[in-house]
């Protein structure tokens, strides 16, 4: 097994200071430069972006002055008003690019597509300039990650239009590595056999993925997975990979490093170090991309950013030419460190996504993110699975107490121990989250599985 490398900060902005201070300013400097130019260009578009400028109070471009003008805009984009955006520009124009594309259709060349699990697919719109701009910030990670040119990679994430799939793969060759692009639709006897037959040296895959083929290599190739000579395992998708028990399964069955990722969408580009220990996902791309822009989750408005620092992220690109990014509410609860990774050793802003705006729950007034939850549960392995659903009898965020909680027993773990397994999850929770959930053991197995995103929470109303 590899150990984890020391990184060297690449200097992509010219900032030479490694006080945290001076750093967070110097970057100011660099955003505020961009950004004059950005808000002249999506200005241009009188269809949408002039309409949520008007809106806020500002008659022109001259009107914010500074950055913090800019960070006390409101946001101008959100999921909804995305998908509102595409609605409009379907009917009035004929194509679903939306009414904030800043450029002519014809100079959208490549499309990318979240899943679209709660209705319509919102688009990533890519100019030529875009994609190159995309492949660059892609191509640090994979870099930061140890992918060398000419390695071959093998691909689970899903494929077709989704963000991680086809420009995934065009920035692996563009970067000059060799995708094998199977994909996750293509199932995991597949997956195991394409993996044995091209013999990577990394694997892209979400870690529900990850979890199946250490499950199933034994059974579907008599063999398990160590022997495969996987190095590198790059995670995306969902949550998971930053946690311990999760990290030091693949330390042990693949005998890989593994980092945690975000890219692609607005050149954003976020990755952990293989650390034994998780400190957080290293920002990639702050000369592209603004993307831990925060903001109070309650009152919307501005958060100082410094390190400790946790809000809701805006995100805005910095140079993005077709449908940008531009005060854009993710929805992504981040919490900021900034300076010296204890990991690595690289200089920089990491980010720790703890929750999403939009899926926070509300229990007797204990605010509580799933991806916390999560966090608990996975210091149970190997006793558990990690695999877990939070059961909900009505949407978020309020939740009528007492939580429910299912929770997967691991495959060695007997039926004997699962009644005081559920009451150390129980009191660990109540110890850390402030709230006491019930919890219900089940069968190694039970939950479904999916290389795709999971869903930690399931609504299941109640019988009338």
């Amino acid at each position: 097994m590899s150990t984890t490398h020391r990184h060297a900060s690449p200097n992509y902005l010219g900032i030479a200071t490694r006080d945290p201070g001076e750093y967070l300013a110097e970057l100011d400097n660099i955003r505020w430069q961009k950004l004059q130019r950005q808000i002249r260009y999506v200005w241009g578009n009188e269809d949408y972006f002039r309409q949520r400028f008007i809106e806020a109070g500002v008659t022109s471009p001259d009107d914010i002055k500074t950055l913090d003008d800019f960070r006390r805009l409101p946001a101008f984009l959100d999921k909804v008003r995305h998908r509102d955006s595409q609605d409009a520009s379907l009917a009035r124009y004929g194509h679903p690019l939306g009414l904030h594309l800043t450029t002519a259709p014809e100079n959208a060349i490549h499309l990318a597509a979240t899943s679209g699990t709660t209705g319509t697919p919102t688009f990533y719109v890519f100019s030529r300039k875009d994609l190159d701009i995309t492949y660059k910030v892609l191509g640090r990670m994979f870099q930061f990650a140890g992918i060398r040119p000419g390695d071959t990679t093998f691909h689970a994430f899903g494929l077709s239009l989704w963000l991680a799939g086809i420009t995934y793969i065009q920035a692996l060759e563009a970067y000059g590595a060799r995708p094998v692009a199977v994909g996750a639709e293509g199932g995991v006897p597949k997956i195991l056999r394409y993996i044995e037959l091209t013999r990577p040296r990394v694997l892209f895959a979400t870690p529900s993925m990850v979890n199946q083929l250490i499950e199933r290599a034994p059974q579907e190739l008599g063999k398990p997975v160590g022997a495969l000579g996987i190095e590198i395992i790059y995670c995306s998708g969902e949550p998971g990979a930053g946690l311990p028990a999760f990290r030091q399964r693949v330390r042990e069955h693949f005998g890989a490093q593994v980092f945690d990722a975000t890219g692609g969408a607005w050149h954003n580009g976020t990755i952990s170090c293989a650390s034994e220990h998780y400190h957080g996902m290293h920002y990639l791309a702050d000369d592209y991309c603004f993307r831990y822009d925060l903001v109070d989750p309650a009152t919307k408005q501005p958060i100082e950013i410094r390190d400790g620092a946790v809000g809701e992220a805006i995100h805005t690109a910095l140079e993005y030419e077709a449908a940008p990014s531009f005060r854009n509410a993710t929805g992504d609860i981040l919490r900021l460190h900034v300076g010296e990774c204890p990991g690595c050793g690289h200089f920089g802003v990491r980010m720790e996504i703890i929750g999403r705006a939009d899926d926070m729950l509300a229990i007797k007034g204990v605010k509580v993110y799933p991806a916390a939850i999560q966090n608990v549960v996975g210091q149970f392995q190997p006793k558990v699975s990690g695999e877990l659903r939070i059961r909900l009898d009505a949407p978020p965020p309020r939740v009528e107490p007492p939580l429910q909680l299912a929770v997967e027993a691991g495959p060695d773990t007997p039926q004997a121990e699962w009644p005081a397994l559920a009451k150390s999850i129980e009191q660990r929770i109540r110890e850390l989250l402030t709230f006491r959930p019930v919890v219900t053991v089940l069968p190694f197995g039970s939950l479904p599985r999916s290389g795709q995103k999971t869903k930690l929470i399931e609504v299941v109303p109640k019988a009338a």
